[in-house]
């Protein structure tokens, strides 16, 4: 392959499995010499696909991505279907998911028709690729990278002696929240005041009927106390590395229902949580083991006393907590986007050359 190729991105949306998935690889293959690529959000222009050597697709589903990919087959260009989510499996309360993804829409039966019709699969999991593997023989397993540049930032630690246990994420996680719903409650009113919980993401409707705890977001002035749960809203996928570091948190909680859709989720927010100095307690999903299995410290729980037991661990050893962050941030650095975005171009290399 003597030329750059012109690689073009065609994203679902400008949240996280857009950036994760197509911005963040676009910009970096760009940066790097290896290829033209270029981002866009949904639909394209007929001249940017039409001059594209290779497309990624990730508008999938409705009728756009269903003209996209016949526009691709008309033209001969080789387009790769993108999932980053198994589709099949999406809960009811999935407030971002479920309105396309549900079994009254036509959402899924075309998307899979797209990944037949596709020269390959691109996911981001294993697990994802076994499920995949019935509607594309030919997949590619490509990891969830971090940015390097914007998740490399001082951690603050608060020096008021009170542990503060943190969630983040986005609307589609309040079923894996209830889960885990009565441990948080009862560790955080047995230490009466010395352990918080606090959320970085969901909105306080969104979370509405999911914690029993008292929210309280200014301290009293005379007596320090600060409530039992804090809120604080989601920011800008540029700004939240910072935001999240800048948090004070000490444990990130990873809670994931154990069912086809939270087997396929990526190991994503424990390499957030490491990159930011928070030991974490997780559901023993697959890509969270499978983590573990890679060298990531990570407490897995199950059941009540499991979770119960894990988190209080981290609380009650300082050292234990110091031990794990040290250890993580060594395993996370083997996922910067700037040292892999070679092998994410190899992939589409091999597409584009015909040696899939």
């Amino acid at each position: 392959m003597n030329k750059i190729p012109k690689i073009l991105f065609i994203a679902r949306d400008s949240g996280g499995c857009g950036h994760f998935r197509c911005f963040q690889p676009a910009q970096y293959l760009k940066r790097s010499g290896l290829a033209d690529a270029e981002y866009v959000l949904r639909t394209p222009t007929m001249e940017q696909l039409l001059s594209a050597d290779l497309v990624i697709l990730q508008e999938l589903g409705s009728t756009n991505g269903t003209n996209i990919a016949q526009l691709c087959l008309e033209n001969k260009i080789p387009f790769v279907v993108e999932f980053d989510d198994f589709v099949h499996h999406i809960s009811p309360r999935n407030l971002g998911g479920y309105p396309a993804w549900n079994p009254g829409t036509l959402f899924t039966y075309r998307a899979m028709e797209t990944a037949r019709q596709a020269i390959a699969l691109q996911v981001s999991t294993p697990q994802l690729a076994r499920e995949y593997f019935p509607y594309n023989a030919t997949i590619f397993v490509v990891p969830n990278y971090l940015d390097k540049e914007t998740w490399s930032n001082p951690v603050v630690k608060r020096p008021d002696g009170k542990i503060r246990i943190g969630w983040m994420g986005g609307n589609a996680h309040a079923d894996d929240l209830f889960m885990v719903s009565k441990v948080i409650e009862k560790i955080v009113k047995e230490y009466d005041g010395k352990v918080i919980f606090e959320t970085l993401g969901m909105t306080r409707q969104e979370l509405a009927g999911v914690f029993k705890l008292n929210v309280q977001n200014d301290s009293c002035i005379k007596c320090g106390y600060e409530g039992e749960l804090h809120h604080h809203p989601g920011e800008s996928l540029q700004q939240y590395p910072l935001i999240l570091a800048s948090l004070g948190w000490d444990i990130g909680i990873a809670p994931v229902i154990d069912n086809s859709f939270g087997n396929c989720k990526s190991d994503l927010k424990i390499k957030e949580y490491s990159a930011v100095g928070l030991p974490t307690v997780a559901s023993p999903v697959v890509a969270y083991r499978e983590a573990v299995d890679d060298g990531a410290q990570v407490l897995l729980a199950r059941t009540f006393d499991e979770w119960y037991n894990a988190i209080k661990s981290l609380i009650d050893d300082h050292k234990k907590r110091e031990d794990i962050v040290r250890s993580n941030r060594e395993w996370v650095g083997r996922y910067w986007i700037q040292d892999n975005v070679k092998n994410i171009f190899e992939v589409y290399r091999q597409i584009i050359t015909k040696k899939v």
